[in-house]
C-alpha cells in the first residue's frame, strides 16, 4: 500500500520536477542571476507568512482525517472561515512587515512584492485542502492540485519566453495565476470526493488547534531550517548571489522527491496500522529504503555538478557548483530526517518532532550569520547540512527513546528490505527521479 501511494505521489513530484526544470531553465536564461534573485525575493516572503499563520492545521487535518474521516464537514467548514479571517488579514500584516525584511531593492521589485501578497490566502487554503485529501489517501487529487500550479508556471514561462515577454513582472503575475488555479482545483477535489456539508464547529477547531499547535513550532522550525538560508540571503546578499543559490537549491532538491513521496504516504499508513509492531516495521523499512535511494541519486549528481549547471543554465551559473555539492549532501540527510519526523507525527508525538526541528533551526541561524559573510552561498549550504544533521539525530534519538527500541532496529539493513516487490518499487522511485534530472 505504501509503495503504491508513494508511486502516486512521486509521479506527481516528477511531473512537478519537469515543470520546475522548464521554469528554472527559461527563467534563468531570460532573467539571469540578478532577475532570478529578484523573483525569489518577490515570491518567498508571502508564502512564509502563509505558513506562519497556518498554525499547524494542515498536519492536524491529515492526522484526524486518517483517524476519523467523518470529521470532514467540520474541518472543511472551519478551513473556509479560517482562510477568510486569517488569510485575508495576513495580507495587511505582510504589507507592513515584508518591506523591512529584504535588502534595498528597486521600486519595481518592491511594488511586485506587495502585489504578490494576494497569494497568501490562496496558499493557506490550498494547504488546508491538501491536508483533507492526503489524510484520506486521496493522493491523486492532492497531487493534481499541486501539479496544476507548476504546469501553469511552466507553460506560462515557456510561452512568455518564446514571445520575448518573460520579465520579472510577467513572471510574478504568472505565479499568482498558478497559485489560485491550484487552490481552486484542491477545493473542487474536496467537494467532489468528500461532499462536505456546511458544519462549522468551535469544538472541532479547538481540537485541531490542540494537535496543530503542538506540531506548529516544529513546522516553523522545519521551514526555517529549510529556507532560512534563502531568507537571510534575501536580506544580506545581492540579487545575483541569490539567483545562483536558488538554482543550486532547486537542483539539490531533486534528491528529496523520493523521501517526500514516501513520507506523505507513510503518515496515514502508520497512523492507521493495526498494531504497533506493524507500524514499527513499516517505518524502519521506509527509512532504510529512503537512504538507499538517495545515495544512488547523490553519486552521479555530485560528479556531474558543474556540467549540469553549465549545460542547463549557462556559464554564468557555474559558480554555484560548490554550494550545489554541499546542498546535495544536505538533501540526503534531510530526506532521512523527513521520514523519522513523519514517524514521530504518525505515532502521535508532534511535540518531539517539534523539538528536533527547533534544535536544527537554533543551530542553523548562528551558523548562517557566521558563514554567510565569510563564505557566501557556499557557507549557506554548509550551514544547511549541519542543521539537517542535528534535526536527523535529534528526531532519531526521540523516536528510539519513546518507542524503546535501539538505533539498529531502524538503521540496520535487513534482508526483507529488498524482496522483489520492494526492490521493484525502489527502482521505479529512483529511476523516475533520475529521469527527471536528465530531462
Amino acid at each position: 500500500m505504501i509503495i503504491r501511494s508513494a508511486k502516486s505521489i512521486l509521479i506527481t513530484d516528477c511531473t512537478i520536477l519537469l515543470c520546475t526544470v522548464v521554469t528554472s531553465l527559461v527563467g534563468a536564461r531570460a532573467l539571469g542571476p540578478a532577475g532570478r534573485g529578484d523573483l525569489l525575493v518577490i515570491a518567498l516572503w508571502p508564502l512564509v507568512i502563509a505558513m506562519v499563520v497556518e498554525l499547524g492545521l494542515t498536519n492536524a487535518h491529515r492526522y484526524w482525517m486518517a483517524k476519523e474521516p467523518e470529521r470532514c464537514s467540520r474541518l472543511f467548514s472551519n478551513a473556509v472561515i479560517y482562510t477568510l479571517v486569517v488569510g485575508i488579514g495576513s495580507i495587511a500584516l505582510a504589507d507592513l512587515v515584508t518591506p523591512h525584511l529584504v535588502c534595498q531593492r528597486n521600486p519595481r521589485v518592491m511594488f511586485l512584492l506587495r502585489i504578490y501578497q494576494v497569494n497568501i490566502p490562496a496558499a493557506l487554503f490550498l494547504n488546508l485542502m491538501r491536508g483533507l485529501l492526503e489524510g484520506t489517501r486521496r493522493f491523486g487529487w492532492a497531487g493534481m492540485a499541486r501539479l496544476l500550479s507548476f504546469i501553469v508556471q511552466g507553460v506560462g514561462f515557456a510561452g512568455l519566453w518564446f514571445f520575448g515577454k518573460l520579465t520579472v513582472d510577467s513572471a510574478t503575475y504568472t505565479l499568482i495565476v498558478a497559485q489560485f488555479a491550484s487552490a481552486g482545483l484542491a477545493t473542487f477535489a474536496v467537494w467532489h470526493q468528500m461532499r462536505p456539508r456546511w458544519q462549522p464547529s468551535w469544538a472541532e477547531f479547538k481540537n485541531s488547534m490542540h494537535y496543530g499547535l503542538r506540531d506548529y513550532p516544529g513546522c516553523v522550525a522545519d521551514f526555517t531550517t529549510l529556507r532560512l538560508d534563502q531568507l537571510m540571503l534575501g536580506g544580506m546578499a545581492s540579487s545575483a548571489a541569490i539567483g545562483l543559490y536558488v538554482i543550486a537549491v532547486r537542483l539539490s532538491e531533486v534528491t528529496t522527491y523520493v523521501s517526500d513521496a514516501l513520507a506523505g504516504a507513510l503518515k496515514p499508513e502508520v497512523a492507521g496500522a493495526r498494531t504497533d509492531d506493524q507500524a514499527e516495521l513499516l517505518l524502519g523499512r521506509t527509512l532504510r529504503l529512503t537512504i538507499y535511494a538517495n545515495i544512488l541519486i547523490l553519486i552521479p549528481l555530485w560528479i556531474a555538478a558543474p556540467f549540469i549547471l553549465r549545460i542547463l543554465f549557462g556559464d554564468s551559473f557555474v559558480p554555484a557548483t560548490a554550494a550545489f555539492r554541499w546542498l546535495l549532501a544536505a538533501a540526503v540527510v534531510w530526506s532521512a530526517a523527513t521520514i523519522v519526523i513523519s514517524g514521530l507525527q504518525s505515532f502521535g508525538y508532534p511535540g518531539l518532532s517539534t523539538i528536533a526541528r527547533f534544535l536544527s533551526a537554533v543551530v542553523s541561524a548562528p551558523l548562517l550569520l557566521f558563514l554567510l559573510p565569510r563564505m557566501g552561498i557556499e557557507g549557506a549550504a554548509i550551514a544547511s547540512l549541519v542543521g539537517y544533521s542535528v534535526m536527523l539525530l535529534a528526531a532519531l534519538v526521540a523516536l528510539v527513546k519513546r518507542r524503546r527500541l535501539g538505533f539498529w532496529r531502524y538503521l540496520r539493513p535487513q534482508r526483507q528490505d529488498i524482496p522483489i516487490a520492494q526492490l521493484r518499487g525502489l527502482a521505479i522511485l529512483s529511476w523516475a527521479s533520475l529521469r527527471g534530472v536528465e530531462s
